[in-house]
């Protein structure tokens, strides 16, 4: 690749970008881990019941029912994710996605997040897209937007970032 190679491409905030996005970058729960908490609350809130710990049995039944609601929101997580994001500001909006030998940067709307290509930690490469993790946070990006030439230039410069 030559050091002045440059890309740009958009694409838009929908529903089905949203779910690839999900479903690539989701780690998925385990069962006894992801429901711990869930079955604390039933716990604490038949123990509270059930042995009349405190004088009104309410507190008791706000835990029991707490972890029904915890049960459903990690059960219905990826619809209820799909549903916040469908309903945002920037859903149905058009993103800007650059990148150079500098780096990447988006540009929806009135918000420009650019990145360097030393500050990605890894560039995990995933069936659909790309996953950039830079510390805790993790940028996704569609292959569906991107030809073969800016997917190698991509893998080229984070292998040089990380050379150097």
């Amino acid at each position: 690749m030559s050091k002045d190679f440059d890309f740009t491409t958009e694409y838009t905030l929908d529903k089905p970008f949203f779910a690839e996005c999900y479903g690539q970058t989701n780690r998925p729960a385990k069962f006894p881990k992801a429901y711990l908490k869930g079955i604390m609350f039933l716990i604490f809130g038949v123990v509270l019941v059930k042995f009349e710990l405190l004088p009104s049995g309410y507190v008791g039944w706000f835990f029991i029912t707490l972890s029904i609601i915890e049960v459903f929101s990690i059960y219905f997580k990826r619809s209820w994710w799909l549903c916040r994001q469908k309903f945002s500001l920037n859903s149905g909006s058009k993103v800007v996605f650059q990148g150079d030998t500098n780096g990447v940067s988006y540009k929806n709307g009135k918000n420009t997040r650019n990145i360097a290509w030393t500050e990605i930690d890894q560039l995990q490469q995933t069936d659909l897209g790309f996953i950039l993790h830079m510390g805790k946070q993790r940028q996704y990006v569609s292959k569906s937007c991107l030809s073969d030439e800016v997917i190698a230039f991509m893998v080229e410069q984070h292998a040089v970032s990380k050379m150097n």
